[in-house]
């Protein structure tokens, strides 16, 4: 029978939208038994599966039976009490606030007003906060191991003691102040898309469920990056100054500014929907640094002190600074542009098209999406 099914569901020319309806009593008989397999896989060969007149307990069931046998995510939507059970077993839980009190939405992961809003929250907000989420994770592993191999190609060179060339304040600040602004306004403002483009073309959803801005292949290519770029970093000021008679704070603190101004390039680079609020917040903690810097610096109390002074009026200082900029952005670089102009994916397909749009909203012919040919 399942086999049959399956043949109805899927054949390209003659397909049969199939549906299941089942009721609670007929859930009694088959809960907890041999037969549970059977019904899952009836249940995925149909379109629809219809469940009515069923208890708390066996709408919970339902959830269950299918986070048992996939690695799918599952979504609970209910209003009132008898949907407690249910929207506490899925992956995400909805609960409406209605007539039906508020039980529902006390126990849910979000809360809404009506059933309709269900679609711009998945396929608006819950796009938005995947590729909001996705990049900021792998964002943060890079800033923070482009810091860290710094420190680690310096120890190879120091007989693997415990000194540094990183004033501690730094250190401590990389992650506070330096860098830390970027990151949160990024993770909240950046969009990657418009409302109006996600909910015109739902299918763009399926980047989420495709893994596309989060996955292994792109946390080894960060990971990739970050190297080359603590390579740079580290070596060419290193090279270059090897011969002089400069002292390790001072150079500490144009390693120290290279790698704030590094990645929030790295970061800029990425910005999709820039605001003053991301100008403010990226520009500004590269000049918060050089403050603190030499705020650090001109404090005789603390290591390093004046090592500043020592270099940054020297012109090859700011040469070895650009240098560091240029070699180290370059992988970046390259990847972005070839992954845009030779491998699009759906989502920058359509990030072109809005480009293409004037203020007007001219209507122009839509554009037939790699999903949609998959699909």
């Amino acid at each position: 029978m399942v086999n049959k099914l399956r043949s109805l569901s899927t054949g390209s020319q003659s397909r049969v939208p199939l549906a299941l309806i089942i009721d609670g009593n007929s859930l009694v008989y088959i809960f907890d038994t041999d037969r549970e397999e059977k019904l899952f896989e009836v249940a995925i060969a149909c379109d629809v599966v219809l469940c009515c007149r069923v208890a708390p307990l066996q709408k919970a069931g339902i959830v269950d039976l299918v986070k048992k046998r996939t690695s799918d995510m599952t979504l609970a939507i209910g209003d009132g009490a008898n949907d407690v059970s249910m929207i506490q077993m899925a992956d995400v839980g909805i609960g409406i606030s209605g007539q039906e009190g508020r039980q529902a939405v006390m126990a849910s992961d979000f809360a809404m007003g009506q059933f309709r809003f269900l679609v711009p929250l998945l396929l608006v907000h819950g796009h938005w906060n995947y590729q909001r989420m996705g990049y900021m994770i792998l964002y943060n592993f890079y800033r923070n191991a482009t810091f860290v191999f710094v420190l680690f190609w310096y120890v190879l060179y120091t007989g693997y003691t415990l000194t540094t060339a990183i004033t501690e304040w730094s250190s401590v600040l990389y992650s506070v102040i330096y860098t830390a602004v970027p990151t949160i306004v990024v993770a909240i403002l950046d969009k990657d898309l418009s409302r109006r483009t996600l909910l015109k073309y739902p299918q763009l959803y399926g980047a989420g469920q495709r893994e596309e801005n989060y996955n292994l292949r792109l946390f080894i290519f960060i990971m990739m990056d970050s190297v080359w770029q603590s390579v740079a970093v580290f070596f060419i000021p290193y090279l270059a100054y090897r011969n002089s008679a400069i002292d390790s704070a001072s150079l500490g603190d144009l390693w120290t500014l290279s790698v704030v101004i590094l990645v929030n390039i790295h970061l800029a680079m990425d910005v999709i929907r820039w605001t003053w609020v991301t100008h403010a917040a990226i520009w500004g903690s590269i000049v918060a640094t050089w403050i603190c810097v030499i705020v650090i610096d001109s404090i005789p109390s603390l290591p390093g002190f004046w090592a500043i002074y020592k270099v940054m009026g020297t012109g090859l200082f700011w040469a070895l600074l650009l240098a560091v900029i240029v070699v180290g952005m370059i992988p970046h670089f390259a990847a972005k542009a070839i992954s845009e102009h030779f491998m699009p994916s759906d989502i920058q397909i359509a990030r072109e098209m809005e480009k293409s749009q004037d203020s007007h909203d001219v209507s122009h012919p839509e554009v037939q999406l790699s999903t949609i040919a998959r699909a």
